[in-house]
Parts: C-alpha cells; sequence; structure tokens
C-alpha cells in the first residue's frame, strides 16, 4: 500500500494510538483531579520539585506524570522553569471555575469496573448487570451520588447553555426538571429568563446537592424541590414546561415509556416537553461525543438514540407538535406539546 502524505499518514496513526490508550490517558487525569494538581497549580506555580513534594510522587513517577500533562496541554514551565496551569485548565479542570468539567473524568474513572465488562455488553446486548440502571441507581453510596452528580453538573454547565439558545422558555411560567439531578440545566434556564420559576425532582438525597447548587447560584427563592422516583410516585403538577436532560437515554424503551407517560400526566394542557440529550445521527455517522457516549450507555443499560426514534417515543405517549433540533456535537433537542383542553 503506498503512502501518499507521510504528515496524513503519521497524524492517522497517531489518532489510532490515542484511541488504544484512551483508558490511561482518562484514569491519570482522573487521579490528577481527584489529588488537586490544577486547583493547587492555580494558587500557585511551583518548581518541579516542589510538585512532587506537594502530592508525594515518586521519582520514577514525577517525570512521565508533568510530560503527559505539559504533553495535552494542561500544564506548562514558566521562563524561570516553574509549573502553571494553562488557559484550558484553569478555564475546565479548577473546581471555581464556572466552567469547570472536571467532573466527567471523575464520574467516568466511577465506572471503571463496568468499563471492565463493556467487551461482553457489545458481544451480547445486555448491560454488565442484570437490571441495568436500575441497579447501578438503586446501589449509590451517598459519596458515590456525589461523584455521580459532579458529573453530571458538568455536563449540564455547556448543554445548559447550548439549550436556552435552542429552544424560546420566554413563554413558559413553570418549569418542571424531571431527573434535574444537581440542577445545573434549571440554573443556566432560570438565568436566561428571569421570570421563569422551576421545580426540581430527583430522587431523595440528590435534592441537597442540588440545593448547594442553586443557593450558590442565586437562584435559590426561584427553585423548588421535590423528591420521588418517576417509576413509582406522580410528578409533581403545575408546570407548563418539563424538561428531560439526559434522561431518556439511561432506559431501555419499555421504561421510557413509563417515563413520558408520568411525564403527561404532571404537563399542563397545552404545555411543552423538551428532551435534550446525546441523539445520533439519522444515518449513524456520528456525531463522537454521542457515539461514545452510547458505548456507555450499552454498558450501563441505556441507549442513545436518534432525533427521529425520541420523536416517535414522544408520539406515542400522547404528545404532538414534534420538532427535531439541529444535530449537536454534545447534545440534540426534540420538542413537543401536549394539547390544550378543547373548548367545547
Amino acid at each position: 500500500m503506498r503512502i501518499v502524505d507521510d504528515a496524513v499518514h503519521r497524524a492517522e496513526q497517531l489518532r489510532v494510538y490515542a484511541l488504544q490508550d484512551g483508558a490511561v490517558r482518562a484514569r491519570t487525569l482522573a487521579f490528577c483531579l481527584r489529588i488537586g494538581v490544577f486547583d493547587t497549580l492555580e494558587s500557585r506555580p511551583m518548581t518541579t520539585e516542589e510538585l512532587a513534594a506537594t502530592f508525594g510522587l515518586a521519582p520514577r513517577v514525577y517525570p512521565t506524570l508533568l510530560a503527559f500533562l505539559a504533553s495535552q496541554r494542561l500544564i506548562e514551565r514558566d521562563p524561570d522553569g516553574r509549573w502553571r496551569n494553562t488557559p484550558t485548565a484553569s478555564r475546565f479542570l479548577v473546581r471555581a471555575s464556572p466552567w469547570y468539567i472536571g467532573g466527567r473524568a471523575l464520574l467516568f474513572d466511577g465506572f471503571y469496573e463496568a468499563i471492565g465488562h463493556l467487551d461482553s455488553a457489545l458481544a451480547t446486548g445486555r448491560p454488565w448487570t442484570p437490571a441495568g440502571q436500575h441497579d447501578m441507581f438503586a446501589g449509590f453510596s451517598p459519596e458515590e451520588q456525589r461523584w455521580f452528580a459532579e458529573g453530571m453538573l458538568a455536563n449540564a454547565i455547556h448543554g445548559g447553555e447550548a439549550l436556552v439558545r435552542t429552544v424560546d422558555f420566554s413563554g413558559f411560567r413553570h418549569l418542571l426538571d424531571v431527573g434535574g439531578g444537581p440542577g445545573g440545566y434549571t440554573i443556566a434556564i432560570l438565568r436566561a429568563h428571569p421570570h421563569l420559576r422551576a421545580t426540581i425532582f430527583d430522587l431523595p438525597g440528590v435534592d441537597a446537592i442540588a440545593r448547594e447548587n442553586v443557593e450558590r447560584a442565586g437562584l435559590a427563592e426561584r427553585v423548588a424541590f421535590a423528591t420521588g422516583s418517576f417509576f413509582e410516585d406522580p410528578l409533581p403538577k403545575g408546570h407548563d414546561v418539563l424538561l428531560l436532560s439526559s434522561i431518556l437515554h439511561d432506559w431501555e424503551d419499555d421504561d421510557c415509556q413509563r417515563i413520558l407517560a408520568a411525564c403527561w400526566e404532571a404537563l399542563e394542557p397545552g404545555g411543552l416537553i423538551v428532551v435534550t440529550e446525546p441523539m445520533l445521527a439519522d444515518d449513524l455517522t456520528g456525531p463522537d461525543h454521542p457515539s461514545v457516549s452510547g458505548l456507555t450507555m450499552v454498558m450501563l443499560g441505556g441507549r442513545n438514540r436518534t432525533r427521529t426514534e425520541i420523536a416517535a417515543m414522544l408520539e406515542a405517549a400522547g404528545f404532538g407538535d414534534v420538532w427535531c433540533g439541529p444535530l449537536g456535537e454534545q447534545n440534540s433537542t426534540v420538542t413537543a406539546r401536549k394539547a390544550a383542553v378543547s373548548q367545547v
């Protein structure tokens, strides 16, 4: 086989390398976040010796670890030889940053045991535990619930900003965020629409995490909280817009229909349901993030769907006036309405 362009050949070879050792990259990043490398360097740059001593890094470890972080453009050296965060790390990997997304790394690191069963899930079509996501959510300890919520908050920071550019919430009064977790989407929507109020509905224990985030955002007076399971408990009523953010892709079709039936019952007549989550192209050519997210769902018991599939599920649940937004590199959005009560 003739190589037409050596530079392109080499670049593609290295891209395949990155696919092959992706697990090592991901776990190393999670380790650095867990011990606080980026938070510490944000406070003060350090020499190599200071950094190694601060984090207890062995001499055989720290040269490679520093080289990895520098090659990924996450840390850099000053002219005087001290290490500091790059702008990318300061923006996305420092907990105090409003754009912090490091929680995703810790979220996926928590899936490490499950990832060991990915090949079986791909081969058989079955999740790594018998009941899939039901097993995962039911088995969360308080600590695991918190790291899961932090990871979901990282997803919601950017997902919420994109959503308010896609869906016009200005004509609504009261949002119900079903499975709203740490409150990231609610916070983004309420910041963009000061007239709007919201209720976040999620499992007991999650509400405490959401309250912290809502209070930190200065929105406590506009947000109420309700706890329960959308499989077992009725959803709060009195809302004219309802949000499902990264909910349906957690579940198989029959569970999704149960969730959507509960949403239909709760939503006011004429109200809007908004579904936003990673969605695949109809021709299954991507995008990158939803396809990788979909592999996670295969392992855990859910499924990333196309916009067309989501639209069909909404119609089967009784919603109409379905609209499919543009295909997104992270999330896509599908909306539908509950019919208004006819006037006789």
